[in-house]
């Protein structure tokens, strides 16, 4: 019994103690990421608005774990999870020198990039789809790796060398914002969208309206009825 319980102090010691300084250094992370993102907005704002005062730019923080930027019909939204992870077992980060000297640096924080559209906030279009861009994956002594859409799926894979800098975390967001730019919301052929039944229009319009995504357009028919099951 004495062993069990002189384990459970150990483990406690290794993993407890070591989430929770992760935890730390995702949320300092998460907060210059806050910072950088509302500079962004106040730039864009000046420096595009005056001229087309109809495109809104704005930044909110909804709460400690989430903030969002606006700009014109779309919406960047960051968030950090509030728990600490491992990745899966064979993953080629176990076989880097930098985590081979001490596996304790594989654990990390979670901060996510999702674009949505800004109407489905607006209107509370709960069935609406976004995209996850990007996240950033955050260890005990601030080392990061991206995995994203686009060049944020290969520029910041050398987790020993990626340091966290107002710098990298500036072009990490502005390189998510282009690719929500240059990502339009397109249509769905007619002939796939043609049939639906008037109980699903109604029930879809009282709910939070037609559900839309840029992947996905509208969605009707047999997709609304694969996605409610």
């Amino acid at each position: 019994m004495e062993d069990n319980y002189k384990e459970i102090l150990s483990k406690l010691e290794s993993t407890a103690s070591l989430k929770q300084a992760i935890y730390r250094s995702t949320a300092e992370v998460f907060g210059l990421t806050k910072t950088i993102l509302s500079k962004i907005a106040a730039r864009l704002h000046g420096d595009y608005t005056s001229k087309d005062p109809s495109v809104e730019v704005n930044y909110k923080e909804n709460n400690l774990f989430e903030a969002q930027l606006k700009f014109s019909g779309d919406m960047l939204m960051i968030s950090m999870h509030s728990n600490v992870f491992n990745f899966e077992e064979g993953h080629s980060i176990f076989q880097t020198n930098y985590v081979k000297a001490d596996e304790s640096l594989s654990y990390c924080g979670v901060i996510y990039i999702h674009n949505f559209l800004a109407d489905s906030i607006k209107y509370n279009r709960l069935a609406d789809e976004g995209s996850l861009i990007a996240r950033i994956l955050v260890n005990k002594e601030k080392h990061f790796l991206v995995e994203g859409d686009g060049a944020l799926g290969f520029l910041y894979e050398d987790f020993e060398a990626n340091m966290v800098t107002e710098e990298n975390l500036t072009d990490i967001l502005e390189r998510s914002i282009l690719l929500c730019l240059n990502t339009d919301l397109l249509l769905p052929p007619f002939a796939q969208i043609k049939d639906v039944t008037l109980h699903q229009k109604q029930s879809l319009i009282a709910a939070s309206g037609y559900p839309t995504g840029k992947r996905l357009g509208y969605l009707f028919s047999s997709e609304i009825q694969q996605n409610n099951l």
